[in-house]
């Protein structure tokens, strides 16, 4: 048998255009997963504050319901709320706390107007701020950024909200639901 020789080719590294192509594509997936977790995250975030200013509302009338008013008018009630443990345990209130925090670190607040209160959320991002807005419920008044509608014209439609969301991205928009 004659002597064969092997000859191996000798293996190069990736070409600069396949490199790049393999970063560009892994910046897009990359970029497109971020995304995703966002938009799960604001919807998390939109559902859960749906359902904890629907079970404030729900806590403060039960707790109060041997009462004939939600306390004086114009006095903060949120204290009371977390010393009666009101407040949903999903939210954030630090140890020893009088303070409340929404999912966007911004303050939640319940205000005693005699027969009536009012549960704020503030520093709401404007396309969370809309879709918490036409939130369908048994409100006397809901306000967004200070423009108030009242029952008869409620539920608030999607445009209605759309416009009213128009708060700053650093600041947010004001939330405030009356309830009797």
């Amino acid at each position: 048998m004659k002597n064969m020789k092997i000859r191996h080719k000798k293996m190069a590294g990736a070409s600069l255009l396949e490199a790049l192509a393999f970063i560009v594509i892994s910046l897009l997936v990359l970029g497109s997963g971020i995304a995703m977790w966002r938009t799960t995250s604001a919807g998390a975030k939109e559902n859960s504050a749906v359902s904890q200013i629907m079970a404030l509302q729900t806590s403060y009338r039960g707790y109060y319901s041997s009462q004939t008013t939600y306390g004086t008018s114009g006095s903060d009630i949120t204290s009371i709320g977390i010393t009666a443990g009101i407040f949903p345990t999903d939210m954030k209130i630090p140890s020893g706390a009088t303070t409340v925090s929404n999912g966007w670190s911004g303050g939640v607040t319940v205000v005693s107007n005699d027969s009536t209160f009012t549960i704020t959320y503030s520093k709401v991002p404007s396309d969370s701020c809309a879709k918490i807005a036409v939130t369908k419920s048994d409100w006397m008044s809901i306000s967004v950024n200070g423009t108030t509608t009242i029952r008869d014209n409620l539920p608030l439609t999607p445009a209605q909200a759309a416009a009213q969301c128009t708060g700053s991205w650093a600041a947010g928009n004001t939330l405030a639901f009356t309830s009797n």
